[in-house]
């Protein structure tokens, strides 16, 4: 029987300057992934030269994605394993987790 690894799924993602995404997960941490390193497929075309398409990104209801519109996403495994860190709860990992000196990002609330 093959298993699969669950990744964290995500609750809040804030565009960032220079193709980056401000990404909060539900197990409290936050990592920054840049969007660059999947720009130069044909899929991600649009969000390229497109800022006004790349800012739209937000958190698919059920957290399993970043997603733009209908045809552009990005699974929460493929941020969660490239994206770094930026902000960890202490008990992100589980109770034997050691803490982490990150910088603390701030993510404007939505209105």
């Amino acid at each position: 029987m093959k298993t699969y690894k669950a990744y964290p799924l995500i609750a809040e993602v804030k565009a960032q300057p220079d193709k980056q995404l401000l990404v909060r997960f539900q197990n409290g941490v936050t990592k920054m992934y840049d969007c660059k390193r999947i720009l130069n497929f044909p899929a991600f075309e649009p969000l390229r030269n497109n800022e006004a398409l790349f800012r739209r990104a937000h958190a698919e209801k059920h957290g399993y994605a970043v997603i733009w519109n209908d045809e552009l996403d990005v699974a929460e495994s493929e941020v969660w394993i490239s994206g770094h860190v930026v902000r960890e709860k202490p008990s992100a990992y589980g109770s034997g987790a050691k803490k982490k000196a990150v910088r603390k990002p701030v993510m404007a609330k939505r209105k």
